[in-house]
């Protein structure tokens, strides 16, 4: 009997949602005998909230790395996850033994009043956003997938200098809330080192070791960039800023948790090292191209 040709034994691997994450995942692992990535996002031709393009998704994917958020249809369900799920149970028994991973937040810890968190504390979250992220894992960790619980990401494009250069307030360091981070980078290789020795339906912090309280972290970007820092001001004025409509809700929403993420199933049991350990190793980069800018 003839072996089929070598393009249909490569692993055929989903990114579903293809931003910014899933194209350096993509960029990192592009070898001519490498594994084929099917690159799936709405500027893609696919539409993830439709039935048949689910289906045919998982029908000609054999690996899966699920970035895409959640709809917003539902106050406390994921239906883009319910749907894509389905449309992979739909496969039969093959479905379960189908590698992925589901990449979630760190939000759905909710508010730990600036307490240590890690893969075991409680899931506090009373927000809808975070409420269908845990939906969305208790759909996927059923399926077998390996869960990333995600901060926010940075890079150096991916730093909040439009919102310092505007001067938009942060807290007053005594009334602050802790946050935490990962650069995308490091998330894409956490992604993929997850998706081939990942614990099926086991749960992974992936942050760095970065402990900042967030106008803390503005002044360190606004430092490294050459920027005057954010004025600090009291939750109380930052409630009135907020209503006026000159600090978002969703910056809001952020202020109404405080924990420190940590993890040692990062290195302990996926075995990554992180190219960028702290916030202050990103910026380190960042400062060195202003000055050889002011140089220049």
């Amino acid at each position: 009997m003839r072996s089929l040709p070598a393009r249909f034994r490569r692993p055929r691997i989903a990114l579903v949602g293809f931003g910014d994450v899933a194209q350096r995942i993509a960029n990192q692992h592009a070898q001519a005998r490498g594994p084929a990535f099917v690159c799936a996002s709405r500027s893609r031709g696919w539409n993830l909230d439709r039935a048949g393009d689910c289906r045919r998704l998982m029908a000609c994917s054999t690996h899966f790395i699920v970035l895409v958020p959640p709809s917003e249809q539902h106050a406390r369900r994921d239906l883009r996850s319910r749907a894509l799920a389905a449309a992979l149970r739909a496969r039969g028994p093959s479905a379960h033994q189908s590698r992925g991973v589901y990449i979630s937040t760190t939000g759905v810890y909710g508010d730990h009043a600036g307490g240590v968190v890690t893969e075991t504390s409680a899931c506090r979250t009373q927000q809808a956003r975070s409420l269908r992220r845990l939906d969305a894992e208790r759909i996927w960790r059923a399926l077998g997938f390996h869960v990333l619980r995600v901060p926010g990401i940075t890079a150096q494009d991916r730093l909040p200098l439009e919102r310092i250069r505007a001067g938009s307030p942060a807290l007053k360091r005594e009334e602050d809330v802790f946050t935490n981070h990962i650069h995308a980078d490091d998330l894409a290789r956490i992604s993929w080192r997850a998706l081939w020795v990942g614990r099926p339906g086991r749960v992974t912090n992936a942050v760095d070791r970065s402990e900042m309280r967030m106008g803390d972290f503005f002044d360190a970007v606004a430092l490294a960039a050459g920027l005057p820092l954010v004025p600090r001001i009291s939750r109380a004025d930052l409630t009135k800023a907020a209503q006026a409509g000159t600090v978002s809700q969703m910056m809001m929403s952020f202020l109404a948790d405080s924990r420190r993420v940590r993890s040692k199933r990062l290195e302990e049991e996926l075995g990554v090292r992180l190219l960028y350990p702290t916030v202050d190793d990103l910026l380190r980069s960042l400062n060195q191209r202003v000055r050889q800018g002011r140089e220049c």
